[in-house]
C-alpha cells in the first residue's frame, strides 16, 4: 500500500457465524465535510474454505487501490478510510463530499463486476464502529510465543458484525448485527 503518512492497523475478527473478517484500518479524525460513504465490493473466487483470498487476488487489490482507487480519491477529494475481505470480496470504504457516479464512472472499467454502495454518514457512524473494532483490538494482549514446539493457545479475535451489502438498498458494507468481542491485536502499518 502507498504510505500516505497515515496510520493503518490490521485487525482479524470473527462474525457471528465464525466466518473470518479481516479488516485494514486507517486512524484518522473524522472530515464532517465529507458526508457521504461509498464502499466498492470487489469480488474475487476463491477454492479455500476460509474464503479468502490468495496471492494474485490480494496483487490485484493492490494495483487497483493503488492505479485506481488512491487517484480518484486525490482528483475527486475522497478520503480512503479501510478496507475489508470477507465472503470472497474485498469491500473498500471511503468518505466524500462529491458525486458517487463521479468514482464509478472512474472504476466501473477496471471490473463490470464491481459493485458499488453509497448513503449518507454525516456522522461518520460506519467509520466509528470500524474504530470500535480497532479500540478492541489494541486492548487484546499479544498471541503468546511457541514453547517447546508447542503451538499458543488461539486467542480470541473481535466479532464484526455481519456484513453483506445490499445492492438494492445501497448500504455501506461494514453495517451488521453482533456486538463485538476482542479476539486479536491489531497489527500496526505505516
Amino acid at each position: 500500500m502507498q504510505d500516505d503518512g497515515e496510520l493503518w492497523h490490521l485487525v482479524e475478527a470473527r462474525r457471528d457465524d465464525g466466518s473470518p473478517a479481516l479488516f485494514r484500518i486507517r486512524e484518522l479524525e473524522p472530515r464532517p465535510e465529507q458526508p457521504t460513504i461509498f464502499v466498492v465490493e470487489m469480488p474475487f473466487q476463491s477454492t479455500e474454505m476460509s474464503a479468502l483470498p490468495n496471492a494474485a487476488q490480494y496483487r490485484r487489490l493492490d494495483g487497483f487501490r493503488d492505479e485506481w482507487l488512491l487517484p480518484a480519491c486525490a482528483a475527486l477529494d475522497w478520503t480512503f478510510v479501510a478496507q475489508k475481505i470477507e465472503d470472497g470480496a474485498f469491500f473498500l470504504y471511503l468518505y466524500g463530499a462529491g458525486d458517487p457516479d463521479a468514482l464509478i464512472t472512474r472504476f466501473a472499467p477496471f471490473d463490470p463486476d464491481l459493485g458499488f454502495y453509497d448513503d449518507a454518514d454525516p456522522t461518520w457512524a460506519e467509520y466509528a464502529y470500524l474504530r470500535e473494532l480497532l479500540e478492541e483490538a489494541k486492548q487484546l494482549p499479544l498471541a503468546p510465543k511457541p514453547v517447546n514446539g508447542k503451538a499458543p493457545k488461539k486467542r480470541p479475535t473481535p466479532k464484526a458484525r455481519d456484513a453483506k451489502p445490499k445492492a438494492k438498498a445501497k448500504k455501506p458494507a461494514a453495517r451488521a448485527k453482533a456486538k463485538a468481542k476482542p479476539k486479536a491485536k491489531a497489527k500496526s502499518k505505516k
